[in-house]
């Protein structure tokens, strides 16, 4: 029976303590080696060229005479208070510190202008207004009218003119003649009582529609054409203002209407 060397394989006798081959002992098994962790990062300390300075325990590397109070995290030397640099959250060594820290990207220099000549001056910004604050018992902010379309004002026009027209046919019911003679035309005159109710009722169809006009002129088309349309309808009931008022009335109301 033999021994096998664990180190080199040799076969010796059963009796022997050694390798014959390589002088290893048989009586003790040679641990495997171990593998480094791959996650450890193994930092080898940055030595300077030339001679290695070995400062006494308890010193400064870079100042022997003074004592060390730190060290560095990068290559383990024992510095004073004078050499320690902060980076982040560590302390670095003079040395360590001009190898991590990256340099600072120059600045460009400031422009130099001649005596004769002014730095240029910067437009200034727009600034908005501030917004207008309302509180309860202060009036609202003033928000101008927009002025009325070319279409408002000729229905305004129309209109008035169609009023005017109203109440000079209402007044002129008053007289006998005219009255006799606008009967051959509206026989439903009479029905409506004698010349001074239809006089009334024409001066209030002729101030309504004076009223509607006005309306359009404001910017509320749509308010006087609602109230011009009928009241020029009903115009006819006295004649219509000689009939002119009842159609220039119409033709207000309309462009009331695409005016608004």
């Amino acid at each position: 029976m033999v021994k096998k060397c664990p180190s080199c394989g040799y076969n010796n006798r059963d009796d022997a303590s050694f390798c014959s081959s390589c002088g290893a002992s048989l009586g003790v098994t040679v641990a495997p080696a171990l593998k480094p962790v791959p996650s450890v990062r193994v930092v080898t300390p940055v030595s300077p060229g030339g001679p290695v300075r070995v400062p006494a325990p308890g010193q400064c590397f870079y100042h022997p005479n003074l004592p060390a109070v730190y060290v560095c995290n990068r290559c383990g030397r024992s510095i004073c208070r004078d050499d320690s640099k902060a980076y982040m959250d560590l302390v670095l060594c003079p040395q360590c510190y001009q190898g991590v820290v990256p340099m600072a990207a120059p600045q460009p220099p400031a422009p130099v202008y001649a005596p004769q000549m002014a730095p240029p001056i910067a437009a200034p910004a727009f600034v908005p207004p501030p917004p207008v604050a309302t509180y309860p018992g202060y009036p609202p902010p003033f928000v101008p009218v927009p002025p009325p379309s070319p279409r408002a004002i000729w229905g305004f026009i129309l209109s008035v003119i169609a009023g005017i027209l109203v109440i000079l046919n209402a007044a002129a019911l008053l007289a006998p003649s005219f009255y006799s003679m606008w009967i051959g035309v509206f026989f439903w005159l009479p029905a409506l009582g004698p010349p001074s109710l239809a006089f009334a009722i024409g001066i209030i169809i002729g101030l309504i529609l004076v009223i509607g006009s006005i309306l359009m002129l404001l910017g509320y088309g749509t308010i006087g054409s609602i109230v011009v349309f009928p009241m020029a309808v009903l115009s006819l009931i006295i004649g219509g203002g000689f009939v002119a008022g009842f159609v220039l009335g119409v033709l207000g109301g309309i462009l009331g209407m695409l005016g608004r």
